[in-house]
């Protein structure tokens, strides 16, 4: 099991303007974290402000770290308007297409809106369905796997599964995400998903004075994945209101203590 982390564990000081991703990485660096995972809109901002994805895969090959996921956020698959079902389709056909050239095989994808998933799924599973049959057709042609993340907060992550097995495909996987799935069924839902998973985001928020994370049972979640002999990358998602690098800092502690 390897560790990473996503440029959201930093989005308010990149979004501000605050950090860039060239700051993200030296953090990383810095902290021996070997994987990076950057979120879509961040990877936006730095072409925005005269980047290119050229000039960051040559930054992240000479600080020797992996680029391992990109996230898209996609979240209108379950729109009944089909104009807008639509965009959010060549929105992650755009990403697929520059997967290679960032040399990153793992494209981080939502299943839509899950919170109307659960409330509607009868209805807005289809839908679901045919904007990701659109995708995985390029996906599997490039050799891209789609990894589908259990979002937002509060929900079910059933359907997620359900959405995997429907394709039956290698390039289509879960993303699990423990802080995302409503805490009565946390730790079994969130097991549920591992034998389907090819990237995990572990959420953080806050700290006790041991180090533990104060909502989410990291002994539970790390021994589950051991138990699903899950080996790809483990991605630190602080989410916290303290300091961000405090947090990323704290929550890769937590994480190693149970490698």
């Amino acid at each position: 099991m390897l560790i990473s982390c996503t440029s959201f564990s930093f989005n308010r000081d990149i979004s501000s303007g605050k950090k860039n991703l060239e700051d993200f990485l030296k953090i990383c660096q810095k902290l021996n974290i070997s994987g990076v995972e950057f979120w879509d809109d961040h990877v936006e901002y730095y072409i925005n402000y005269g980047g290119s994805i050229k000039e960051l895969k040559e930054k992240i090959k000479s600080m020797d770290l992996t680029p391992v996921t990109i996230a898209v956020n996609n979240h209108n698959f379950t729109s009944l308007d089909q104009e807008i079902r639509k965009n959010d389709i060549k929105k992650v056909i755009h990403w697929i297409n520059i997967m290679d050239d960032l040399n990153c095989k793992i494209l981080r994808v939502l299943p839509g809106d899950l919170i109307a998933l659960n409330r509607e799924e009868e209805k807005l599973f289809p839908l679901t369905v045919s904007c990701i049959e659109e995708c995985l057709k390029l996906a599997e042609n490039k050799k891209i796997v789609l990894a589908i993340e259990n979002c937002p907060k509060g929900t079910d992550p059933a359907v997620v599964k359900k959405l995997v097995e429907e394709f039956n495909s290698p390039y289509l996987k879960t993303c699990p995400d423990i802080g995302n799935i409503r805490a009565d069924i946390r730790y079994p839902s969130f097991n549920s998903l591992l034998s389907l998973a090819v990237h995990v985001h572990a959420k953080t928020y806050k700290f006790k004075k041991d180090g533990q994370e104060t909502t989410i049972d990291y002994n539970k979640v790390m021994k589950m994945l051991k138990d699903n002999d899950y080996r790809g990358y483990i991605s630190i998602e602080f989410e916290g209101e303290s300091d961000e690098f405090t947090g990323v800092k704290k929550s890769l502690d937590l994480i190693k203590n149970y490698l």
